[in-house]
């Protein structure tokens, strides 16, 4: 499947080569989300990064939801209420494409009509809507960020189909790999961004774990650069069509089922799984900036949520600058 971009694989084979950059195992579970959300916070114009953080604690009072305070942490939600027993939204998450290297007959379509990139769509048109109730705007603004980063998963884009997984292998969730000396699925260790088991922090967040995300955003921003088109590309189609290839190229290659997974290959999928978070943030901030930056949509949020300091102050405490706080009347909040 080709790219738009004749040189985007080679621009991610660079990194790889080149990759001198390595992260302790401070990372969580959905550490990948977060980071998509904070990269792409600060590429917010300051209208909309309002918007977002309304939204966020709207749809956080809604559940109530009391992991989810703020647009960073909303990231995750889109997995958490999974694990609340809603199950509905399960194929939201995937786009998986076969890949068949083997030429093998394929018995069933595995692209289900309702897909990632479906759904991203749908949630575009939400988010152009001019009347959009607040619920409707908050649950689609804090999916779009969290589909948004699951597109540029690799293996939320393909499925591998051969004679080992006749019936495909569910965007690596059929092959165990150990490690560190420890079993999980090939998919889980990407999910994980290449770190291997690692725990989930509480949420919300406290300073220090804050900081510690911070840190490694930057991190990952100071290593991985773009073109200015790459990072501002908004077709979904491509977004995925780029991770197909990753997963082809990187992923797959010298896995089995059961194999240990030596530091070469950790290496490089670190390298290719970091990329693409720093990716999926630009382009999240491009995407909402494009569609959230209207009075419109403020007015919308602010029928649901009240503009006061004691919102501003919650707000305070996520924003590292103060740009925002004129637009609250709360300077000495």
């Amino acid at each position: 499947m080709p790219t738009k971009y004749p040189n985007s694989i080679m621009l991610f084979t660079v990194l790889i080569c080149f990759w001198l950059f390595s992260l302790s195992a401070d990372a969580w579970w959905c550490n990948g989300h977060m980071l998509v959300n904070e990269i792409a916070r600060r590429r917010l114009h300051p209208e909309v990064a309002l918007i977002v953080e309304e939204a966020a604690v709207n749809l956080s009072a809604s559940g109530p939801f009391p992991s989810t305070t703020d647009f960073v942490e909303s990231g995750c939600w889109a997995d958490d209420i999974k694990k609340l027993g809603l199950f509905v939204m399960e194929d939201w998450h995937y786009i998986d494409t076969p890949y068949n290297p083997h030429n093998i007959n394929i018995k069933k379509n595995s692209v289900n009509t309702e897909n990632l990139k479906t759904v991203i769509e749908s949630l575009k048109r939400t988010l152009r809507r001019q009347d959009p109730l607040p619920y409707i705007m908050s649950f689609a603004i804090v999916n779009i960020a969290h589909f948004l980063g699951d597109i540029h998963q690799p293996l939320h884009a393909v499925e591998l189909f051969s004679p080992e997984y006749p019936h495909g292998d569910r965007g690596g969730n059929a092959e165990a790999v150990i490690v560190h000396g420890k079993m999980m699925a090939l998919h889980s260790l990407w999910d994980s961004i290449c770190q291997g088991d690692v725990k989930n922090p509480r949420r919300p967040l406290d300073r220090w774990h804050y900081a510690k995300l911070r840190e490694f955003a930057d991190r990952l921003e100071d290593t991985y650069k773009f073109p200015a088109e790459v990072k501002s590309e908004t077709n979904t189609t491509l977004m995925a069509m780029e991770s197909y290839d990753i997963a082809v190229q990187v992923a797959y290659p010298g896995v089995v089922d059961g194999a240990k997974i030596t530091d070469e290959y950790l290496e490089k999928c670190r390298a290719a799984a970091e990329s693409r978070v720093v990716l999926a943030g630009y382009r999240l901030a491009n995407v909402l900036n494009q569609l959230l930056d209207k009075t419109q949509k403020r007015k919308v949020l602010e029928a649901k949520s009240a503009r006061s300091c004691g919102f501003y102050s919650l707000l305070r405490s996520v924003f590292v600058d103060r740009q925002l706080e004129s637009l609250f009347g709360c300077i000495n909040g």
